[in-house]
């Protein structure tokens, strides 16, 4: 079960096979067991409520190792600008608390979340920001969950849903988890089943950044003006929705996902996925089609572009996962987020630092995980993978949502393990370090993330 854990949590790194879309590559699993909160009231409401506080400690550590002065003769002011900005180094302690209450008629409940976090270094180049909004920022505090939650119906037919402030992982945007706070969306979203139909609907207004203590109406940059630096705002909220047919897990699954910031972006998502077990092992694909279409607010003139993927996933024994991924875009460069940076992360060619998305670009994607069990390392798992992109249009300047590309090809590799204390007194303790590089068109940066949890269940 342990590693089972770990191997979908892998899955989910770089985009999921199941939908999911948690940036975090690897969710801890153990929780403390204090016993120090405990009581009885014969109601669910407050009997099957928790209280989890988890400390964190992240430091993120970005470098280009190919310096201006090394680049080729001739290589355009973009290309060393792009390699001379690309240094950061972040790091800071956090302190989250989650309560979920139970539920009142087994119906209704609530949830509320509270970060704060506090800069240890914070510098580097402010448009490669990862922790924190600005380079003099201390410290961010935030109401992170404050939300209603409902649930009528059964395991055959009902609906279910929240309204007020949330973290997403649903499969056109996501909050970014492996932050010192995590991105946060404030709106309503309602779910319902019926036998082997599901869907969602879906509208968000407002969004706060991992590196911001506020929540912003999402909005769209217009109008720029290159004189004074200026430009107009429009607030558009992002609505979303959609429907699956068949049960993942269980059988194959054909799903419809649509999303849109009117007059900046509409995007439709279709996808089939199939499983098949043999033996003890699993293996499971997915084909994804994304097509989009840029309005008024988008800033480039009729925008029309589109991609496909094919992700696959296979569970060797109790110890080993391996995971792969082929994407191709087509004439345009297909932009994987709407405004302020929300992303839609669901191909496994999509890497942590570098999303392989432009114009006529083919990438194939490959990576693990291993766990360490049968040297008696139960706790200890090791993580790789990489991706190169191909017969790329080279786009030396970012456009859209897009990064620069100064050469038509390009790679991304990460490799990593992770740590998790399931028993004894440090129960709960979580540790993952990776190290990055990348290079051909992009950055030629290299670098690496540690993020080491400390979860206590109050109750």
């Amino acid at each position: 079960m342990r590693f089972q854990k770990t191997l979908i949590a892998l899955a989910i790194s770089a985009g999921t096979i199941a939908q999911s879309a948690t940036a975090n590559p690897f969710i801890p699993e153990a929780k403390k067991e204090l016993g120090a909160l405990s009581f009885h009231t014969g109601s669910p409401f407050i009997d099957d409520a928790s209280l989890d506080v988890k400390l964190r400690f992240v430091a993120y550590d970005r470098d280009s190792y190919r310096s201006p002065v090394n680049l080729p003769a001739g290589a355009p002011p973009t290309a060393k600008a792009m390699y001379s900005s690309a240094e950061r180094h972040d790091s800071g302690l956090a302190v989250w608390a989650d309560f979920q209450s139970g539920w009142l008629w087994d119906a209704i409940g609530f949830d509320i979340t509270a970060y704060g976090a506090k800069a240890l270094a914070n510098d580097g180049n402010p448009d490669t920001i990862q922790l924190w909004e600005e380079n003099h920022l201390s410290s961010i505090s935030r109401i992170g969950q404050a939300n209603l939650k409902f649930r009528f119906g059964n395991e055959d037919t009902g609906i279910d849903g929240r309204i007020g402030r949330m973290t997403l992982n649903m499969p056109m945007a996501s909050s970014d988890m492996d932050s010192a706070v995590p991105e946060v969306f404030e709106g309503a979203v309602v779910n319902g089943h019926y036998k082997l139909i599901s869907g969602y609907i879906s509208r968000f207004e407002k969004f706060g950044m991992k590196e911001s203590s506020n929540l912003n109406k999402m909005s769209a940059e217009y109008n720029f003006d290159p004189v004074t630096g200026t430009s107009e705002y429009k607030e558009i909220p992002l609505d979303m929705a959609g429907i699956t047919l068949g049960k993942s897990g269980e059988m194959p699954i054909l799903s419809v996902h649509y999303g849109e910031q009117q007059d900046y972006l509409e995007k439709y998502m279709v996808t089939a996925e199939a499983g098949l077990p043999i033996g003890n092992n699993f293996v499971m694909g997915q084909f994804i089609y994304h097509t989009q279409e840029g309005g008024k607010y988008y800033g480039i003139e009729d925008y029309k572009a589109d991609m496909f993927a094919i992700n696959l996933l296979g569970q060797i024994g109790d110890s080993l996962m391996l995971k792969g991924g082929y994407s191709q875009v087509g004439d345009d460069p297909y932009d994987i987020s709407f405004t302020d940076g929300v992303l839609t992360l669901v191909n496994h060619t999509a890497m942590i630092w570098n999303d392989f998305n432009q114009a006529n670009m083919k990438t194939v994607m490959l990576g693990g995980a291993y766990s360490l069990k049968s040297i008696g390392l139960d706790d200890v798992s090791l993580i790789s993978q990489a991706a190169y992109g191909w017969d790329a249009d080279v786009m030396e300047m970012p456009m859209g949502g897009m990064m620069p590309l100064t050469e038509d090809h390009a790679w991304e590799g990460v490799v990593g393990f992770t740590y998790e204390v399931f028993d004894g007194p440090l129960q709960g303790l979580w540790l993952n370090a990776t190290y990055n590089k990348d290079g051909g068109g992009y950055s030629n940066t290299q670098g690496g993330r540690v993020i080491l949890d400390y979860t206590i269940k109050m109750f």
